[in-house]
């Protein structure tokens, strides 16, 4: 835990009077915003909020730590306005982390239309599996978002959320005959990758689970495309995933309109370094572009 991050979530507590909304304002669970008030009490030997069912508002020896955290928060920010940034700009270097798909097709691009805005900056895209905890080495981690994932050293931003569609190969179809209803998916060799078959399947709108492997297993999807362009069985992805093999006609959709329960894709990022300029500008990149309908 850090004084700088304490410090300013309890400022958004009292300003809010709500430990909810403070959480939103500094995109971390209403739990990380809690131990950080306790933590922050602990260290300073007293009570500086009054919790009720209704309302959150600071004790008396609160309210003059809260007056005196906006003066020390103001000092620390014209501080940091008085250096400056370098007249160079960006320097340095950058370390961003995803999974192989995710970095090829959505960061790559990022990453592209960012490093020429910053010719003195570095960026090193490095491989993490989905869904694991991020490492505090890399600067940010895109990867979608982890479940009951409660971290005061991390901070969040979602950027997108996404489906999951069926999809096979022509050949393979007219193999199985008709298929009109989720249910009669359960009968197929379904090309699951790894992360879907730990989650214990997929859950799509109308309740069905799909979570029966075939005898072709891996962890990279875009295998997984490939095995069904091959005849091998239904592969679960996303659409943009499969955009070009739907305009080549080598797959197309099973049980159109069937859709997963919706995930988010997420920035994760140290909450020490959020001050990092680097950190900060390529973060802003990913508001404007996922923003713009990068997905």
């Amino acid at each position: 835990m850090d004084w700088l991050n304490a410090v300013q979530t309890y400022v958004a507590v009292v300003e809010s009077s709500s430990f909810v909304q403070a959480a939103q304002q500094l995109n971390i669970t209403t739990s990380a915003c809690s131990k950080r008030i306790s933590w922050l009490e602990s260290q300073l030997h007293c009570q500086l909020l009054l919790r009720t069912t209704r309302r959150v508002r600071a004790t008396e020896q609160g309210q003059h730590f809260y007056l005196q955290s906006c003066d020390w928060l103001s000092q620390f920010n014209n501080m940091r306005q008085q250096l400056g940034p370098s007249p160079r700009g960006l320097t340095g270097n950058l370390s961003i982390g995803a999974p192989a798909v995710s970095g090829s097709l959505f960061v790559t691009p990022l990453i592209a239309s960012f490093l020429p805005q910053h010719p003195h900056l570095n960026i090193e895209l490095m491989e993490v599996e989905p869904g694991e905890i991020p490492d505090l080495s890399l600067d940010i981690v895109v990867t979608r978002q982890l479940d009951n994932f409660d971290s005061t050293s991390y901070r969040m931003l979602h950027l997108f959320n996404y489906a999951v569609k069926c999809f096979a190969s022509p050949d393979f179809l007219a193999s199985c005959g008709p298929i009109s209803q989720a249910k009669q998916l359960k009968a197929l060799p379904l090309l699951l990758v790894q992360g879907q078959i730990k989650a214990g399947g997929v859950k799509f709108n109308e309740g069905t689970v799909l979570n029966q492997a075939s005898r072709f297993v891996t962890h990279d999807p875009l295998a997984a495309i490939q095995a069904a362009v091959h005849h091998m069985g239904v592969v679960l992805v996303s659409e943009d995933l499969v955009q070009q093999q739907l305009l080549d006609g080598k797959l197309v959709e099973v049980v159109p309109g069937l859709l997963s329960e919706q995930r988010s894709v997420c920035a994760y990022y140290p909450a020490q370094r959020y001050e990092n300029p680097n950190i900060s500008a390529f973060l802003q990149h990913l508001r404007e572009q996922t923003q713009d309908g990068i997905n």
